[in-house]
């Protein structure tokens, strides 16, 4: 059922709609669908940049300057207007992108509200609604006995189906993006086995600053009549030759993509191409959605309301959203009343966790990393590099460089990593990551020592090969908690000038950070302490 002359007004007065009902905006220049396009197949890198999208590969499109910040509260930053959603996927995996743009400098100044911090996208939440079988509850956005997804999305709400929602950061590499689904009869999920990260399931998602459609058709008014979105004499292409307006700078515009292995959906291609699966971009403020692609007029039912901490801006960032119209198709069009249970199982692999190699011989390089960090790290990478041979590396060159693996001494758990070189390392250095950037997720940069013992803060200890474990678990000789030095009986602490900083019994504290000479009987270790 397509909608061409319904009113906005009637369209909010209308009662709640059934699962199964169909509704697609197409007015203007919104479009779900058109001409049946789903998208391709094709496999797309993951790396930011347009290269591998086309516009055949466009499965929804909307206007510009159409989100309910536009109405009111122009004067806040963070543009979050979705203008175009792509698809694709190979044997192995989905890949959805979605164009996001900033038209806001066809009136305001650099560094004005709107364009400030770049016109960029904060760290707000993004969502992607995916209904892989309709057969199965839909998400309420709840955590079953508690509160909504990340506290938000107990205002985002869905008679359209959905049961799998992607949550992520507007700015790439904060937070822990994770994938949502159901685990029960009511659609309620939880933050165990109803959650799945990103990092440990194989999905990844890249930005990229910039616009890759070949038309911008922005809405040129925010009159307090919404029908003028949904009129095309109200836009006019930023992109065309003919446009003679204050020219558009797609620097503020910003390009996502994302994969998703398609048995983390618990489908393959052939059943992905038989029956299709429905998706919608929705972008949000952290309390609801401000914009969605396809188009639902959920997210702007509220426009002039105001926000309850901010009476200038919209009420839209905090209102309860429901969606009811149409995802969008991909790879196949989609009749939701006849879709069957897919039979591929619907819980991906658990991510091989690589076996501990036989501690390697003298000459070659072994490190070790104890998490005492809150919340502990679900998987640790390491990235080793010379700063003093041109900043060589040895964890593959790309960050966040190269898996640690598990291994137990003395009934202590490890992550450890090891390599092999020839070069004679001059000033190695280390850090250890959760495999994402930021303070929280990384480590700063280490001396890299062999055979030494890491925690987040640096060196609590040694692990050579013909001493065993020399550290980090009490009563096994030398015990280093940053400055504290634990032992059995006397301890003399010397620096490397050879003079002696402190002495005692059991335990000591040395004065400051340094490399320091430790004393333990017939015990003598290099200690750097942090």
């Amino acid at each position: 059922m397509k909608l061409k002359n319904l009113l906005f007004a009637g369209l909010l007065a209308t009662a709640a709609i059934s699962a199964q009902a169909q509704y697609v905006e197409d007015r203007a220049y919104y479009s779900t669908n058109a001409n049946e396009a789903v998208g391709e197949a094709a496999t797309i890198t993951i790396d930011g940049e347009f290269s591998d999208w086309k516009e055949s590969m466009i499965i929804s499109t909307g206007g510009a300057n159409d989100v309910a910040t536009a109405f009111k509260g122009g004067h806040e930053n963070c543009v979050l207007d979705i203008y175009a959603l792509y698809a694709a996927w190979d044997d192995n995996n989905l890949y959805i992108a979605w164009q996001m743009c900033n038209t806001t400098d066809v009136w305001a100044r650099e560094g004005d509200g709107p364009l400030s911090d770049g016109g960029r996208v904060l760290d707000v939440p993004l969502a992607i609604a995916l209904s892989v079988n309709p057969n199965s509850a839909t998400l309420t956005g709840k955590i079953a006995g508690g509160d909504g997804i990340w506290g938000l999305c107990q205002r985002l709400q869905f008679t359209s189906h959905v049961d799998h929602l992607l949550l992520m950061s507007g700015k790439v590499g904060l937070g822990e993006p994770a994938l949502f689904k159901a685990v029960d009869t009511e659609g309620n999920t939880n933050y165990s086995n109803g959650c799945l990260l990103f990092k440990n399931n194989g999905i990844s998602y890249k930005m990229k600053e910039g616009f890759q459609p070949s038309h911008l058709w922005r809405q040129t008014t925010n009159d307090k009549d919404l029908n003028v979105v949904y009129d095309s004499a109200n836009y006019e292409n930023l992109l065309s030759a003919d446009y003679t307006g204050k020219s558009h700078n797609t620097k503020y515009d910003s390009f996502y993509e994302i994969k998703i292995p398609l048995k983390v959906l618990g489908i393959d291609r052939t059943w992905l191409e038989t029956y299709g699966i429905g998706c919608r971009v929705i972008a949000t403020r952290g309390e609801s959605g401000i914009d969605c692609m396809p188009h639902d007029p959920a997210v702007l039912d509220n426009v002039f309301g105001d926000y309850g901490s901010d009476p200038s801006t919209t009420h839209e960032k905090d209102d309860v959203d429901n969606f009811t119209y149409n995802l969008a198709s991909i790879g196949h069009i989609r009749d939701i009343s006849n879709i069957p249970t897919p039979d591929v199982p619907d819980t991906p692999d658990e991510p091989d966790t690589p076996e501990a190699p036989d501690t390697p011989a003298d000459g070659n390089y072994v490190v070790y990393f104890k998490d005492n960090g809150s919340p502990v790290w679900a998987s640790v990478m390491t990235w080793i590099w010379d700063a003093g041979n041109n900043n060589k590396n040895y964890t593959g060159g790309t960050w966040p460089g190269q898996s640690m693996w598990k291994t137990n001494i003395n009934g202590t758990e490890y992550w450890t990593f090891s390599f092999s070189t020839t070069d004679n390392l001059s000033q190695p250095m280390i850090i250890f990551n959760n495999g994402n950037g930021g303070n929280d997720n990384q480590t700063s940069d280490l001396i890299y020592e062999n055979y030494a013992i890491y925690d987040r803060v640096g060196i609590i200890g040694y692990n050579r090969p013909s001493s065993g474990i020399e550290a980090a678990q009490s009563g096994n000789k030398i015990v280093y908690n940053h400055l504290t030095i634990t032992a059995q009986g006397e301890i003399a602490v010397y620096n490397t000038q050879g003079i002696l900083v402190t002495k005692g019994n059991d335990q000591v504290t040395a004065p400051a950070a340094g490399l320091y000479i430790v004393v333990n009987g017939n015990n003598i270790e290099k200690a750097l302490l942090r």
